[in-house]
């Protein structure tokens, strides 16, 4: 193993994951007013980039182990620059495959970048997530001040292309990689039930997230507020998520049992808001809903601190977390939409959405326990952190959701 790598290329990494959805979303109204584009493929390609993510995610540990993680990282930022320019050439066949494609490739480098910073004692991760959130703001703001949507989603591209020159020519910088052996499959990890609580953890955080990021708009002008404002309170959100992304990394070793509720409450908060009188008080919703963002950046960083100093370990629950877990978000988006579409209001996706935190809340104060995940271990390892447990009302609370945990984990081992 080398040297620790240098973090402006983790921030040019982390960059590119989120600008090709991000600004796909923005520019939607002015997609699906061009000839060609229907309604119907609107939709796809709002569901399209959680799929894709979840699948490259599962992919990667494959990938790894027969590229390396040079190669794999080098392969997938050229296929982000080139399916994010071939996407605006032509039609919808195109639009589809490379937003596809570049969702795929996405995937893998952000099943990658958690062993990269996993050696780090923070600072690499809080970059990580940080570039997550400017990727984000980046291109929901940037994207619709363009005259052209065709252009305003190619420019990302040349984000990859100087992501790919850093990360092959980093003048001094030796590559962290993995052993050239196969690495382990991701579900070798499904017996761990700290596994599967920090990928459901991770799944319903990005279903309220890709929620908040693709309807908020639609939420608030529903309740009679102008598209201006609505856009203003989005745009609020994810600026607000910037500093979560940036602090979460480096508070997690601490207070994460805090974070888990201190990021949850705000967003429960916020949907009762939405719910009970979304127009009169939209920037405070707004402000909860950013808030709650920086619990994608907590179940990031659990990653390699759940996985400890084993980096195919790290990868495989990378991968697992990522994968499933996008599965599990792209079945809640839709979900939600659906029942939108439904009942004709926004009510009932609302109380779906605050069923989702109460599922997310319970996930993450079992997947943030100080534990060391090994594949094939029934037994979860503990780990000597220092870090006091802040209550004995917690202590128990905690302790009952452990119980339980191993109930529904463990119930092959019992049979």
């Amino acid at each position: 193993m080398s040297r620790s790598i240098s973090p402006v290329v983790v921030f040019l990494l982390g960059l590119n994951l989120r600008p090709a959805v991000t600004s796909l979303g923005s520019a939607l109204p002015d997609v699906v007013s061009t000839p060609g584009m229907t309604g119907v493929i609107a939709a796809i390609l709002v569901a399209l980039p959680l799929w894709a993510s979840g699948f490259g995610g599962l992919i990667t540990p494959w990938l790894q182990s027969r590229l390396g993680t040079r190669w794999a990282v080098t392969y997938a930022l050229v296929v982000v620059l080139l399916a994010l320019i071939v996407r605006v050439a032509d039609g919808p066949v195109l639009l589809i495959a490379g937003t596809a494609l570049a969702c795929l490739a996405i995937a893998i480098i952000g099943t990658v970048l958690p062993v990269l910073v996993r050696a780090s004692q923070g600072k690499l991760s809080a970059c990580y997530t940080l570039a997550l959130g400017c990727g984000s703001t980046a291109g929901a703001l940037i994207t619709p001040a363009v005259p052209s949507w065709r252009i305003g989603l190619a420019l990302w591209a040349v984000v990859a292309l100087v992501a790919v020159g850093f990360w092959r020519w980093r003048p001094g910088m030796e590559m962290p990689e993995i052993p050239a052996q196969p690495v382990q499959n991701p579900f070798a990890l499904r017996r761990s039930g700290t596994a599967w609580a920090l990928t459901i953890y991770f799944g319903l955080t990005s279903t309220v997230t890709f929620v908040v990021m693709g309807w908020l708009p639609a939420i608030l002008q529903a309740a009679g507020l102008s598209s201006g404002v609505a856009g203003g309170c989005l745009a609020l959100s994810m600026v607000l998520g910037l500093p979560m992304m940036w602090l979460v990394p480096l508070w997690v070793r601490r207070y994460r049992f805090s974070l888990v509720i201190g990021l949850t409450a705000p967003t429960m908060l916020a949907i009762a808001g939405l719910l009970v009188a979304p127009a009169a008080a939209p920037w405070v919703w707004a402000t909860g809903l950013g808030i709650g963002m920086g619990g994608i950046a907590l179940a990031l960083t659990s990653i390699p601190l759940r996985s400890g100093d084993d980096p195919a370990v790290t990868t495989s629950l990378s991968a697992m977390v990522q994968g499933a877990g996008y599965l599990i978000a792209g079945l809640g988006a839709l979900s939600c939409g659906l029942l939108h579409s439904a009942v004709r209001s926004w009510h009932g996706p609302l109380v779906m959405i605050a069923v989702v935190l109460c599922g997310q809340a319970v996930a993450g104060l079992i997947a943030v326990r100080p534990t060391v995940i090994r594949p094939g271990d029934r037994a979860i390892r503990p780990v000597n952190t220092g870090v006091r447990s802040h209550s004995g009302i917690l202590r128990r609370m905690l302790r009952a959701l452990s119980v339980s945990s191993r109930e529904v984990f463990n119930v092959r081992g019992q049979r």
